[in-house]
């Protein structure tokens, strides 16, 4: 079954076919995804059937690029195709470009132009007709533009989260140094004025709860 690929997204879309130009696919980026909705094709790539989805966080796209290739069988029958349909003008002219038009159409087909991306090392391709090749291009520099900024937008985060956790540790640095600075001793530690107590016999000073004076061993009351 063919699906149309009318899509309400508003990123970027692309035909997938030569013969069907007017289906076609989104690919869209924003500040958190790349989202991909386009056709899949069949008999060449020459129609479309079904189709692809995906949504790709952009901290997990590795890699973005774009290239040409070329099917070498694909090419091959759709040049014997045309020189089958040249060579029946002179019988039916009708039929000559029927051949003619589906041999150009195969021809075509094998020209490609490829988007591909690769999320958490697994490499995802988007082949598009070869006239799509200057605006999968510029989809692309968008693409690396974005996620560029992305990661800039991450470093920057985590250099201020480094940053506040640093200051953090500082202050807390200064706090417990200025806890650990000796000074005045508390109220606590100091003896209440008056509680020292002296020997009336011979005025040694007395321990707390000495009940005889350790230097003349008088009793104390």
């Amino acid at each position: 079954m063919v699906e149309s690929a009318a899509s309400n997204s508003k990123g970027d879309q692309f035909a997938v076919s030569l013969v069907t130009p007017w289906i076609k696919g989104t690919m869209d980026i924003d500040e958190s995804f790349l989202r991909i909705d386009m056709p899949n094709t069949v008999l060449f790539g020459m129609l479309p059937a079904g189709k692809s989805k995906d949504s790709t966080p952009l901290s997990g796209v590795t890699n973005v690029y774009t290239s040409n290739s070329y099917k070498i069988g694909a090419i091959i029958l759709g040049a014997l195709i045309v020189l089958l349909g040249l060579s029946m003008i002179g019988s039916s002219i009708v039929g000559a470009l029927i051949f003619i038009l589906i041999g150009v159409a195969i021809f075509g087909s094998g020209i490609k132009t490829t988007f591909s991306y690769e999320r958490s090392g697994i490499a995802r391709s988007i082949d598009v007709p070869f006239f799509e090749a200057n605006h999968v291009r510029k989809f692309e520099e968008k693409v690396l533009a974005r996620i560029q900024g992305f990661q800039d937008d991450r470093n920057v985060r985590m250099k201020t989260q480094k940053s506040m956790a640093q200051s953090q540790e500082n202050a807390q640095a200064i706090v417990d140094a200025v806890k650990g600075q000796p000074g005045e001793p508390s109220q606590q530690n100091q003896p209440a004025a008056g509680s020292m107590a002296f020997c009336p016999n011979c005025g040694e000073g007395l321990g707390p709860g000495a009940k005889f004076c350790t230097h003349c061993g008088t009793k104390i009351v």
